[in-house]
C-alpha cells in the first residue's frame, strides 16, 4: 500500500513521466498501469456550460490594452479549432493540449461578463482514480470556484474543495482553517489572489502531502479517488471593480473566464495486480497518451479494476499486491467434482490463514469445502481414489431404522469409530441394515426418533429366558402368577411382585377375617371385616375378639322353672385359689328331679344349625364333682336364626325311673349353643383347604375345648380357627366391652372376650362381685369377711356387704359386741370410772368422755382442768387460772398442775407466754396478756432477731432493736447499708463495687453502697458490671473520675469496635497499628494509608524499641541523637555509641551556634517561599532585574530568530578575524596611550595602590578578630552540616529542576555523594564536602555558565598578565578590584562580549574596519590591555562555547533565577555572621 502512495505522490511532480516498473515485471510483485491526463482521447466527454462565439463571432478585449482598439479580439466557435481555418474558435477540447502542432496557446473562453454556472464537466466511461487537478488560466483566476466529483455517473455530486480570495465572506459555512483528516472538505484562499493576470495555475490533490495516509486501500481512500465524472464550477470573477458601477457592455468585455490548460491526472486503478490497462468496452478511441478504464488484470485476478479473483481461484482472500508479495489468487482445490467456488472469511480463519475457498455444485454425490466429502446417504469407497467421479457409492440401509432417513458412515475413521458405509441405526435399533429391534424393544417404526419403543416390561415379572417381548406386538412373557400387557401385576390373590420364580405370592387371606381372597398387589393387604387387622385379617384390633364355640350360653341361673312347682334355687359358689373353677356366673341351679328349667334364647347372629349342650354337675360331695363333673349334647342339632326369639324347655328326671324321688337334685350350670361349623364356608366343600381345616379342627381338639369347663389352653391353630368361624358369623369381631370400673383395661382375651378384671370382680366383661364380695367400684369388690361365729353364713349384702349376723352379735361383719360392752366374742361392761357410756369394743378404751376427762378409762383432766377423777375419790376436774379460766378469752396455758410443796397451780404457758400465771409474753413476742383478751403476737422481726434475747425486740410495741445478719429496719425488713440481698432469707451479703467505676459519691470510707436488692452498684459514665469493674463496651481508660472514654477504633482498620479497658488498644488487622488502628503497626512509623516504614531504632541509643508514629524519630537515651539515636547527641564527642561529654566550654558557644542554626532556619523557610512563588524578594532586586536585562539583551541575540546569524557566524569569523589583525596595529597605538594612563602619581594606577595601601592596613586590624570568629564557625559548622543535611532533603524534590542546571539527575545519598551522577545536582558534595553542580562533560546551565565564565576568567586573566607586564605596581590593584567585584564578574563578562561578538556575528550590519576600531577603542577606554595571541584564544574560546550551548534561553532563564537566589542567600548569610 505505501508504494502507492509513493507513486501518486512521484506523478505529481513530474506529470508526463512515466513510472518506473519493477524489475521483476508482474510475477514476484505489485505491478501498476502508467498514469496520465485523463482528458486526452475524451474530448467528446469534455464539455463546457459557456463558451465564447458558439452562436457567432463575439469581441472581448484583454485588460491590459483595452484602451487600444487593435487589442479587442474576436471569438468564432462554431468550428472546432483549426490552426489554419479557425484560429479563433475557443470551444473546451481546447484545454486538453496547451499549445497546437504550431506551438501556438490554445485556451477556451466563456462568455463575456458571465460570472455564475458557469462550469467545465468531465464524464468518464468507467470508474478510475482521480489525484490531482491542473488548470493554467490565460485571465484572472476566479475569484471563487467549486471542484466537484460523481461517483455514479452525474446522478449525485459532492464537492471537493472549495476556492475563494475570502472564504468567510464567499463560503461561509465551509471551514478555512486548513487539513485535519485527507477526506476534509475545506475552502482554499491561495489561488484566488487577482494576481497574477495571466498564466495562474491552480494545483488540487486528492491526497495531500501534509497529511499521512496509512492504508491507501482503505475503503476511504478508494471512496475520496473514486469518480465517473468531475465538475469545475466557477461561481464568482475577478475584476478591477468597475463592472459594480458601469455594467456596459464594453467594460464586461474585459471580464470573463480562459483556461489555456487542465490537466486531470489519473489512472486505470487495478490494486498492483496489472501493468497496463485496455479500453472499456464500447469506447473505440484509440488516441496516443490515452488512460484507459479497463485494467490487464494478472495474478489471476478479473473486473474492471482487478478488483475480485477470477472465478475457480478463490482459495486465498483477494488482497492488493505488495512489492514483494503479488498475493496471487489461488485455485480452488476441488478435487475434480466441480469447476466453481467461492471464498469464505470465516473458513479462512479456521484454517489458520491457509485456505479459504469453499467449492460451489459439487458434483458425483460429493460434498464438502474441497468436494472431499460424500453427501448424505453416500459413502466414499476405500479402494477408489477421491477425484474418482465413482468414489462415492449409496448406502444400503433401512430408512425406518436409520438416523437420518438412511444415512451411513461417509469414511472410515478409527478414531472417531467410523466405518466406510456403515449404517447408524437410532437407538433401539440393531442390525447392519437397522432392519431389527434391540432385545427389550419392539415396533419398528419410521416415526419414532428412536426406532423402537422399549417392551416395558417390568423385570421382576418376566421369564428372564430369551427376549423379554414380542418383537411385533410388544406383549411380555409372564411369570406363573404374574399378568398385564408388562407384566407387572399379580393375578388375582396374589400380591408382591418380585423377583422370585414365580412372581407374586398367594394372599394367603384369612377365610374368616377377609371378605374374600382378594389383596392389595402392592402390600398384600386384605379386605378386612369390622375390627379384624393384619395384613391377612388374622388378627382383631384391640378392644375387641373372637368369640368361642361356646360363647352362647344361658346360665340357669337366669332361668324360669317350667312350672310353677318346679323353681330352682341358685346355689352359689365361691372362688377358691385353692380349687378349680368348674362352672361358669355364680354357681348352678339346683334342679329336683322331674322338674324343667325354660330358657330364653333372642340373640341368635348368624343363620346355621346349633348343637344345644346343657353343662350340670350332680349334687355330691366336691370331691366327686372334680371327678365327674360332665355335658350332655342333644342327639340333633337345631337351626337358629337371628332377630326371632326362641324359648327351650327341658326337663331333667332321673334315667331309667318313672317316679320322683323328693330327695334327688341336679345342679344345672348353663346351656350352650355350639354352632355347627361344618356348615360355614371354609369348611364347606371338597377343597383341600377345607378339607384341611376340617381335618385340624379334629386333629387339634378344637370342639373337645369347650365342651368342659374350665377351657383348657387352646392350640394356636385352634385359635386361628376360632377367630375364622368367629368371625363368619359376627361379621367381624366383638367388642370387649370391659366394665371400666371392674376391669384393669379395655382389651380381653383374644378368643372368648374374658376382660381382665380386678380383685373380687367376675364375669366375662367384669362387670359384677364374685360370691363373698360387695360394694362394686373402681376398685373392685371387698371381700365380706363376715364372721365365723358372729354371721350365719360367708355371703353378705352386695351394696352394703352387711352379713347375717347370730343372736348377740352385731356389725357389718357380725363381729361386735352389743353397745357398752367389748371383747367379742367373749364380751364385758366398760370402765370408764362413770365418766363415759360406751368404749372401744376391742381395746375397751372408753370413748366421749364427760366432766373434763380423758383416758383410756376417763381417769384424768383435759388440758386446762386439774384434779383426779378416778372414781371413788371425789374430785372434780377443775379450770386452771392462767391467768383466766380456759373458757374465757383471757387463758393463755394449755395445762396446769398443783404444786403440793408449795400449794401453788403451777400452769404451762402456751407458745409466746411466759410467768406462773401466763400473764407475760416471752422474748420475741409483745402484746398485754395481762389484760383481758389481751394477746402474745410474734415481733414482726422478718426471722432476723434472736427469739430468746428478751431485749431483742420491745415486748409492748413489738419493734425490732438487735436485728441480726446484716439486716436493718424496723421489721428487719432488709438489708443494712453497703449490704444487698433477701433479708427475709437471712442472705445480706457485703456490697463488692469496685471503687475506681463506681460514683464517689456512693463510697466513703473505702466502702460503696449498692442496690440492697440486687446489689448493683452506681457506676461512673460509661462504667458498667454489677460491681462496675468495667468499662462499657466500646470504652476504655477504667477507673477515671469521669469515667470510662470512648474506643473510637477506626471502623475499616479493627476487627470490632471493642478495645482493652486499660489501654485503649483497638485489635488491628495486619498492616495497622496505634491505640486506634490509625497508626502503622507496632515498630512502624507514617501514613499507613500511602506506606510504613521501620523505625529502625538503635537498641543502644533509644529508649524504647516504637519511634514517633509520624516522624519516624526515635526517643534518644542521654547522650545520643539522630533519628534512629545512632550518633552522638549535641554537646558529646566519640564515636557512637561510645560518646563522652563536651568539655563545659562547648555551651558558652552553643547559644551562638544556636542563634545562626535559627538564622539559617529563617533563610531555610525564604529560600522554600522563593521557591514556591519563584519571586525573590529583598534588597538585591534592582541588582538583580539589572542582571536579568543583560540577560535578557542575550537572549535576543541567540533567540530563534538571530538563529541563522549564529550559525553564520561561525563562517564569518575568519574573515573578520583578518580584518582585526589588520587593525590590530591601530590596537597597539591605543596601547601606548593605555600606559599613559596608568603612569604617574595622579594617574588612577596611583590612586588606586594608595588605596589598597589603607585596606591593608584596616584588613590587618581586623584580621585577628576575623580569624577568630571564622574559628569559631568553622568548628560550629561541622555540627551544623548534618542539619544543613535535612534542609537539602527537603529541596531535594527540586532536584529535577535544577538537573537541567547542572546537567544530570541527582541522587544524593545520606553522606551527600552522588555516585550515579557525574554532575551533580541538589545536595551533591565531592570528598572535601564542597558542592558538586555541573562538570566537564555537563550540559547543564552551571556548566555552560562556568565554561563561559572560565572563559571571561582566562580573557581576564590575560589582560591581567599583560597589565602587569606594563606595570607591576597595578597587579595589586587589580587583585584587590577583583575581590571587591567578584559578584558581578558574570555581568561584566557579557556586557562586555555581547557589543564585540554582535558585529563579528552579522555582516550585513556592517563589521567594517571603523566598527572595530571603535570597539578596540572602547576596550581600551576601560584599561583592558590585550595583545593578538590572547584575542585569538579568547575568539576560539567563544567560538567553541557558543557552538556547545543548547537551549539558551533556558539556561539564561535559570541562571538569572539562580543568580538571584544566590545573591539572597549571600546577603541573608553576611547578616547571619
Amino acid at each position: 500500500t505505501v508504494d502507492l502512495q509513493v507513486h501518486t505522490f512521484c506523478l505529481l511532480t513530474t506529470q508526463n513521466q512515466a513510472p518506473k516498473k519493477s524489475p521483476h515485471g508482474c510475477t514476484e510483485g505489485s505491478c501498476y498501469p502508467a498514469t496520465g491526463n485523463l482528458l486526452i482521447g475524451r474530448a467528446v466527454n469534455l464539455s463546457a456550460t459557456s463558451t465564447c462565439g458558439l452562436n457567432g463571432p463575439e469581441q472581448y478585449c484583454i485588460v491590459s490594452h483595452l484602451q487600444e482598439s487593435d487589442k479587442c479580439f474576436e471569438c468564432n466557435s462554431r468550428h472546432r479549432y483549426d490552426p489554419y481555418h479557425h484560429k479563433n474558435s475557443h470551444r473546451i477540447e481546447n484545454v486538453i493540449y496547451l499549445m497546437d502542432r504550431n506551438e501556438d496557446n490554445t485556451w477556451w473562453q466563456s462568455v463575456n461578463g458571465v460570472c455564475e454556472n458557469v462550469s467545465i464537466r468531465l464524464n468518464l466511461e468507467a470508474e478510475f482514480h482521480f489525484t490531482h487537478l491542473i488548470m493554467k488560466f490565460k485571465t484572472f483566476r476566479p475569484a471563487a470556484m467549486i471542484i466537484e466529483r460523481s461517483a455514479d455517473f452525474g446522478r449525485t455530486w459532492r464537492p471537493y474543495r472549495y476556492f475563494a480570495s475570502n472564504c468567510t465572506k464567499t463560503f461561509p459555512g465551509i471551514p478555512a482553517n486548513g487539513l485535519h483528516h485527507i477526506n476534509d472538505i475545506i475552502c482554499d484562499e491561495r489561488y484566488s489572489d487577482i494576481e497574477p493576470s495571466t498564466h495562474g495555475e491552480v494545483i488540487y490533490k486528492v491526497l495531500d502531502p501534509a497529511i499521512h495516509v496509512k492504508d491507501p486501500y482503505s475503503l476511504d481512500i478508494q471512496e475520496l479517488l473514486r469518480i465517473t465524472n468531475l465538475r469545475i464550477n466557477f461561481t464568482k470573477l475577478n475584476t478591477l471593480g468597475d463592472d459594480l458601477l458601469d455594467r456596459r457592455f464594453d467594460v464586461l468585455q474585459k471580464y470573463y473566464y480562459a483556461i489555456y490548460e487542465l490537466v486531470v491526472r489519473g489512472s486505470c486503478f487495478c490494486y498492483g495486480h496489472a501493468s497496463e490497462c485496455a479500453p472499456v468496452p464500447g469506447v473505440d478511441i484509440r488516441e496516443n497518451g490515452m488512460i484507459h478504464g479497463r485494467c490487464v488484470c494478472k495474478h489471476n485476478t478479473e473486473g474492471l479494476n482487478c478488483e475480485r479473483c477470477r472465478d475457480f481461484h478463490n482459495d486465498l482472500p483477494w488482497r492488493p499486491a505488495e512489492a514483494e508479495n503479488p498475493h496471487t489468487c489461488r485455485e480452488c482445490n476441488c478435487n475434480g467434482h466441480s469447476s466453481q467456488c467461492h471464498f469464505d472469511m470465516a473458513v479462512y480463519f479456521a484454517t489458520a490463514n491457509i485456505s479459504g475457498g469453499v467449492c460451489d455444485d459439487c458434483l458425483h454425490n460429493t460434498m464438502g469445502r474441497n468436494c472431499e466429502m460424500c453427501k448424505p446417504f453416500y459413502y466414499q469407497d476405500p479402494i477408489r481414489d477421491t477425484r474418482d467421479p465413482r468414489v462415492c457409492v449409496a448406502c444400503d440401509c433401512d430408512p425406518v431404522g436409520s438416523l437420518e432417513g438412511g444415512v451411513c458412515d461417509s469414511h472410515t475413521d478409527p478414531d472417531m469409530g467410523m466405518i466406510a458405509g456403515q449404517c447408524r441405526c437410532k437407538a433401539n435399533v440393531k442390525g447392519t441394515r437397522c432392519d431389527d429391534c434391540k432385545e427389550g424393544y419392539y415396533g419398528l417404526s419410521q416415526n419414532d426418533p428412536l426406532g423402537c419403543q422399549p417392551c416395558n416390561c417390568d423385570p421382576r415379572g418376566i421369564i428372564m429366558i430369551g427376549t423379554p417381548c414380542d418383537q411385533i406386538s410388544g406383549d411380555c412373557s409372564c411369570k406363573r402368577y404374574v399378568t398385564g400387557r408388562y407384566c407387572n401385576q399379580c393375578l388375582p390373590e396374589y400380591w408382591g411382585l418380585s423377583n422370585d420364580l414365580a412372581g407374586c405370592r398367594p394372599c394367603d387371606c384369612d377365610f374368616g377375617g377377609a371378605f374374600n381372597n382378594r389383596c392389595m398387589m402392592e402390600n398384600g393387604q386384605c379386605d378386612c371385616r369390622r375390627h379384624l387387622i393384619g395384613r391377612q385379617c388374622s388378627e382383631v384390633q384391640p378392644g375387641y375378639f373372637c368369640a368361642p364355640l361356646d360363647y352362647y350360653k344361658y346360665e340357669a341361673e337366669d332361668a324360669t322353672g317350667h312350672s310353677p312347682g318346679d323353681s330352682a334355687l341358685t346355689v352359689h359358689r365361691e372362688h377358691t385359689p385353692s380349687h378349680m373353677v368348674s362352672w361358669t356366673g355364680p354357681g348352678f341351679a339346683r334342679v329336683k328331679d322331674g322338674a324343667g328349667l325354660v330358657f330364653t334364647i333372642d340373640n341368635i347372629p348368624y343363620a346355621m344349625e346349633y348343637d344345644i349342650m346343657i353343662r350340670y354337675e350332680p349334687e355330691v360331695s366336691f370331691l366327686y364333682v372334680l371327678c365327674f363333673s360332665r355335658y350332655i349334647q342333644m342327639p340333633r342339632p337345631f337351626c337358629f336364626e337371628p332377630s326371632n326369639r326362641y324359648v327351650v324347655a327341658i326337663r331333667f328326671q332321673r334315667h331309667g325311673v318313672l317316679h320322683r324321688h323328693l330327695t334327688a337334685f341336679i345342679l344345672i350350670d348353663s346351656l350352650v349353643l355350639i354352632p355347627k361349623y361344618t356348615e360355614l364356608p371354609g369348611f364347606q366343600g371338597n377343597e383341600p383347604e377345607a378339607e384341611q381345616r376340617r381335618e385340624e379342627m379334629i386333629r387339634y381338639m378344637c370342639l373337645d375345648s369347650f365342651m368342659m369347663t374350665p377351657m383348657p389352653a387352646l392350640a394356636e391353630m385352634c385359635s386361628k380357627l376360632i377367630c375364622s368361624i368367629s368371625s363368619i358369623i359376627h361379621d367381624g369381631a366383638l367388642s370387649c366391652q370391659c366394665d371400666p370400673q371392674g376391669s384393669l383395661s379395655g382389651e380381653c382375651d383374644r378368643v372368648g372376650g374374658q376382660c381382665h378384671c380386678k380383685s373380687n370382680v367376675m364375669g366375662r366383661r367384669c362387670d359384677q362381685c364374685a360370691p363373698g364380695t360387695y360394694g362394686f367400684g373402681v376398685n373392685g369388690c371387698t371381700a365380706c369377711d363376715c364372721h365365723s361365729e358372729g354371721s350365719v353364713s360367708h355371703q353378705c349384702d352386695p351394696v352394703t356387704g352387711q352379713c347375717q349376723c347370730r343372736q348377740g352379735s352385731t356389725g357389718r361383719q357380725c363381729s361386735d359386741c352389743q353397745l357398752g360392752q367389748w371383747g367379742f366374742p367373749n364380751c364385758s361392761p366398760c370402765q370408764c370410772n362413770g365418766h363415759a357410756d360406751i368404749c372401744d369394743p376391742r381395746t375397751g378404751e372408753c370413748r366421749d368422755c364427760r366432766d373434763y376427762t380423758a383416758g383410756h378409762y376417763c381417769d384424768h383432766c383435759v388440758d386446762g382442768f386439774f384434779g383426779n377423777p378416778v372414781l371413788g375419790l371425789g374430785e372434780h376436774c377443775r379450770p386452771c387460772p392462767c391467768p383466766g379460766n380456759p373458757d374465757s378469752d383471757h387463758f393463755n396455758g394449755h395445762s396446769c398442775q398443783a404444786d403440793l410443796s408449795s400449794n401453788q397451780i403451777i400452769c404451762n404457758c402456751r407458745e409466746g407466754y411466759t410467768g406462773p400465771r401466763c400473764d407475760r409474753c416471752a422474748p420475741g413476742y409483745y402484746g398485754n396478756p395481762e389484760q383481758p383478751g389481751g394477746q402474745c403476737l410474734p415481733c414482726e422481726c422478718s426471722g432476723n432477731i434472736n427469739a430468746q434475747d428478751p431485749e431483742s425486740c420491745d415486748p409492748r410495741t413489738g419493734q425490732c432493736l438487735k436485728c441480726l445478719y446484716y439486716t436493718d429496719g424496723p421489721s428487719c425488713a432488709h438489708c443494712q447499708h453497703g449490704y444487698y440481698g433477701n433479708a427475709l432469707a437471712h442472705d445480706c451479703r457485703r456490697c463488692t463495687c469496685v471503687t475506681a467505676g463506681t460514683l464517689q459519691s456512693a463510697c466513703s470510707d473505702g466502702q460503696c453502697h449498692c442496690d440492697r436488692q440486687t446489689g448493683a452498684c452506681p457506676c461512673r459514665e460509661n462504667v458498667a458490671g454489677h460491681n462496675c469493674d468495667q468499662c462499657a463496651p466500646n470504652h476504655w481508660n477504667y477507673g477515671q473520675d469521669r469515667g470510662c472514654e470512648p474506643c473510637h477504633c477506626d471502623p475499616q482498620h479493627t476487627m470490632g469496635t471493642h478495645c482493652n479497658m486499660f489501654t485503649g488498644q483497638c485489635h488491628c488487622h495486619s498492616g495497622f497499628g496505634g491505640r486506634q488502628c490509625t497508626e502503622c503497626e507496632q515498630f512502624h512509623w507514617g501514613d499507613p494509608q500511602v506506606q510504613c516504614q521501620e523505625c529502625n531504632c538503635h537498641p543502644l541509643g533509644s529508649e524504647m524499641v516504637q519511634c514517633d508514629r509520624e516522624t519516624g524519630a526515635c526517643e534518644c537515651r542521654e547522650g545520643a541523637a539522630g533519628k534512629r539515636c545512632d550518633e552522638c547527641a549535641r554537646g558529646f564527642t566519640g564515636v557512637f555509641p561510645k560518646c563522652v561529654q563536651c568539655h563545659p566550654c562547648f555551651q558558652l558557644w552553643d547559644d551562638a551556634v544556636c542563634q545562626i542554626k535559627r538564622d539559617l532556619d529563617h533563610i531555610q523557610y525564604t529560600v522554600q517561599k522563593i521557591l514556591e512563588s519563584g519571586v525573590p524578594t529583598g534588597d538585591g532586586d534592582t541588582r538583580i532585574k539589572e542582571l536579568e536585562k543583560k540577560l535578557k539583551q542575550v537572549q535576543d541575540l541567540i533567540s530563534a530568530e538571530d538563529s541563522d546569524r549564529i550559525h553564520h557566524c561561525s563562517r564569518c569569523l575568519t574573515d573578520q578575524f583578518e580584518k582585526v589583525k589588520k587593525n590590530y596595529r591601530l590596537s597597539l597605538e591605543a596601547e601606548e596611550k593605555c600606559n599613559l594612563t596608568v603612569s604617574g602619581p595622579l594617574s588612577p594606577v596611583g590612586q588606586s595602590k594608595e588605596t589598597r595601601n589603607r585596606t591593608e592596613v584596616l584588613l590587618n586590624d581586623s584580621r585577628d578578630k576575623f580569624l577568630r570568629a571564622v574559628a569559631v564557625q568553622n568548628k560550629t559548622l561541622d555540627e551544623l552540616q548534618q542539619r544543613a543535611h535535612d534542609l537539602d532533603k527537603k529541596v531535594h524534590h527540586l532536584s529535577h529542576k535544577v538537573d537541567g542546571v547542572c546537567g544530570g539527575h541527582s541522587n544524593a545519598s545520606s553522606n551527600g555523594s552522588c555516585p550515579n551522577s557525574q554532575c551533580g545536582g541538589a545536595g551533591c558534595r565531592d570528598d572535601q564536602g564542597s558542592r558538586v553542580c555541573g562538570g566537564e562533560g555537563c550540559n547543564g546551565t552551571v556548566s555552560s555558565s562556568l565554561a563561559a565564565l572560565n572563559h571571561a576568567k582566562n580573557v581576564t586573566d590575560s589582560l591581567k598578565a599583560a597589565n602587569e607586564e606594563l606595570h607591576s605596581v597595578a597587579r595589586k590593584v587589580i587583585l584587590n578590584d577583583q575581590k571587591t567585584r567578584k559578584v558581578i564578574q558574570v555581568q561584566s563578562v557579557y556586557h562586555f562580549c555581547v557589543p564585540l561578538l554582535r558585529p563579528f556575528c552579522c555582516p550585513e550590519e556592517g563589521a567594517d574596519p571603523e566598527s572595530i576600531e571603535k570597539v578596540a577603542l572602547q576596550v581600551l577606554s576601560i584599561t583592558l590591555p590585550i595583545n593578538r595571541t590572547t584575542l585569538d584564544k579568547m575568539i576560539m574560546q567563544i567560538k567553541d562555547s557558543f557552538s556547545n550551548l543548547t537551549n539558551i534561553e533556558g539556561i539564561v532563564n535559570q541562571t538569572s533565577q539562580h543568580i538571584s537566589k544566590a545573591k539572597e542567600l549571600l546577603r541573608k548569610a553576611n547578616d547571619a555572621k
